[in-house]
């Protein structure tokens, strides 16, 4: 199929699974946990079995198939390097097979085409001399909740803070952004905000193929994750996905979805004997048929949300329904999808939404999530009229009363990461203060360790044993963390502060780095962006550029396009999309919002620990 710049993304990863099911009548399936994150949003493993496949299981070396399966479809959702193909490797010395098709999801990392068949012909040869082996490059990489959001699994563990090396994942980022092109055949600009998608567009002039087409352009906006870190780590979004990522554990292996329970809430008769592989968790992705409920969740606010449902229940119910109510609740959706036209197949993936969201809003630990989000406000205002000192003593005081209040260590660093990333280079930290704030800290994960979670004791604290000395280490490595945040944005000329004060008698405002730029980026009048560095994609560009230049013409913009991506590196918020969303509506092309995951501020805390 070839793909074109007006397609949403979310039309070629269909595309992609409806085409890797070509190849699964009578084989053996094996994805790894990228490919299967895909697969869920688009068609789950029921896709796959009404394709004919006789299993699916994962890529693993400890996995194989029947000893009478003679095909196998392996499907690889990453760049493929030498781990995947040593894994690959293994499954098929395990097992029996005559035909092996391979999908490289994510294009090639360290291999090209040539070299992979030759490697896994070696082993299907010595077992059969007629055996045969496809390497087969199909877009399946991307995971698309809505048609304006996708997600690139692979890239999920990306650490926010990881200085100069790069080298572990600017390779395959730049190979996931070069496979995404090479299937639209554009030509295409970068814009980089952040030295790690600087590093990753230079990293990509090095591998990326020039396109020979002259008709359409793709330009990409890629935007490092640490230069505002109060969008994900805020308790106070207005965004009702963000709520639910806060309130509902992550879907197993997943960075994209949220589970409620383990139990089927429809079986099909017809898949009986294979029933323990299509049990899923009750969740937002649809399997049977789309919905709009997912793009509800990104573009509404909670009250329209709930009445949008509420709408579309009572469309669908097969008795009367009261017309008018003061306030939708939980529980009033929940009577309705009593009703029995919801237990159909065609009613069964909104259904189960639903019953999400209604999870997510009666969550014991709302109230918890609510409080969280009234001390950020109050925090925030009181860094616009009283400045750092006083804010720092606050935190402390938060810190030492957080068992009266019922706050958890957890909630309280992510409020101590939203104050250090709206404060900029013009507020001074006072060290008396952070050393007092250390100790504090210290002392709270000494006091706490048996009930910190496992990403703090492990990643941040390093001992499995409760030290005082090592949660004191841990507290100093945090607040490290804090000033590198801090100075995230200090070598930027605009869109240093993130929240605005017109005067002493109106509130602070929080405005995100994204909304403030792409705010900037679709204004008529183009000003000088002077935060994004460009590179073009190729030398007849570069000498145009230069040419423009003598003779006061006007530069590259991001919108001269027919297609802009912008791609957050290190994770999203659903309020970010929103802001995308309604900051680019008017501007005349097709917009996409991409990231390497969906954070919640817990999840945004975690990224900040984890090591290269």
């Amino acid at each position: 199929m070839a793909f074109n710049v007006d397609s949403p993304f979310s039309v070629m990863a269909d595309w992609s699974w409806n085409e890797v099911c070509k190849y699964a009548r009578e084989a053996a399936v094996f994805l790894d946990d990228y490919a299967a994150e895909s697969l869920h949003w688009h068609g789950g493993c029921v896709l796959l079995y009404r394709a004919g496949a006789k299993s699916v299981k994962e890529l693993s070396s400890f996995e194989s198939a029947n000893p009478k399966d003679r095909r196998c479809l392996l499907v690889i959702g990453k760049p493929v390097d030498d781990l995947t193909v040593a894994i690959v490797q293994d499954v098929l010395n395990n097992s029996n097979f005559r035909y092996c098709r391979f999908v490289a999801g994510c294009g090639f990392e360290s291999y090209s085409v040539e070299k992979l068949e030759n490697e896994l012909c070696k082993i299907i040869s010595a077992k059969y001399e007629d055996g045969t082996v496809d390497v087969m490059d199909i877009p399946i990489s991307l995971t698309c909740l809505s048609p304006s959001l996708f997600l690139v699994p692979h890239l999920q563990d990306i650490p926010l803070l990881i200085e100069n090396n790069y080298e572990a994942y600017v390779p395959k980022i730049a190979a996931t952004l070069n496979n995404i092109f090479n299937h639209l055949n554009v030509k295409h600009d970068l814009y980089a905000v952040g030295p790690l998608s600087e590093a990753v567009f230079h990293h990509f002039s090095k591998i990326q193929k020039t396109s020979n087409a002259e008709s359409s352009r793709v330009n990409v906006i890629l935007i490092d994750r640490i230069v505002d870190m109060y969008a994900v780590t805020d308790f106070a979004s207005s965004c009702p996905l963000d709520k639910i990522n806060m309130l509902l554990p992550r879907f197993p292996n997943t960075c994209s979805d949220v589970a409620v329970i383990t139990e089927p809430l429809l079986q099909d008769e017809k898949y009986k004997s294979i029933n323990e592989q299509l049990e899923v968790p009750m969740c937002l992705a649809p399997t049977l048929k789309p919905t709009p409920v997912v793009e509800w969740l990104l573009t509404k606010t909670e009250k329209n949300l709930l009445a949008s449902i509420r709408t579309t229940l009572t469309e669908k119910c097969s008795g009367p329904i009261k017309r008018t109510i003061s306030r939708i609740t939980p529980h009033l959706l929940e009577t309705i999808l009593e009703d029995e036209k919801f237990n159909s197949k065609e009613s069964i993936d909104l259904k189960q939404q639903v019953l999400c969201i209604c999870a997510a809003l009666k969550s014991p630990n709302l109230s918890k999530i609510e409080l969280a989000q009234n001390i950020g406000k109050l925090l925030l205002q009181n860094i616009s009229m009283e400045g750092d000192s006083d804010i720092l003593i606050q935190v402390s005081k938060l810190f030492k009363t957080r068992k009266d209040r019922k706050l958890t260590i957890e909630i309280l660093l992510c409020i101590l990461v939203q104050l250090y990333s709206v404060v900029d280079e013009d507020i001074v930290m006072s060290e008396e203060y952070q050393i007092d704030l250390e100790n504090v800290v210290g002392e709270a994960f000494f006091e706490d360790f048996e009930y910190l979670p496992d990403y703090i004791t492990h990643d941040l604290i390093g001992n499995k044993i409760s030290t005082l000395l090592a949660c004191q280490q841990a507290a100093e490595k945090f607040l490290f963390i804090l000033k590198q945040i801090k100075t995230s944005r200090q070598h930027f000329i605009q869109y240093r502060k993130l929240f605005l004060r017109e005067n002493p008698y109106v509130p602070a405002v929080y405005s995100s780095f994204v909304k403030q730029l792409m705010d900037d980026v679709c204004s008529p009048m183009r000003p000088n962006l002077a935060v994004l560095n460009t590179k073009s994609d190729g030398i007849t560009d570069f000498l145009k550029l230069g040419f423009n230049k003598i003779i006061n013409t006007v530069n590259k913009h991001p919108l001269d396009c027919d297609h802009l991506i912008v791609f957050v590196i290190g994770g999203i918020s659903g309020q970010e999309v929103h802001s995308i969303c309604e900051a680019t509506k008017n501007c005349g092309i097709r917009v996409s919002i991409g990231s390497t995951r969906l954070l919640s501020p817990f999840e945004a805390l975690h990224s900040l620990f984890k090591q290269v």
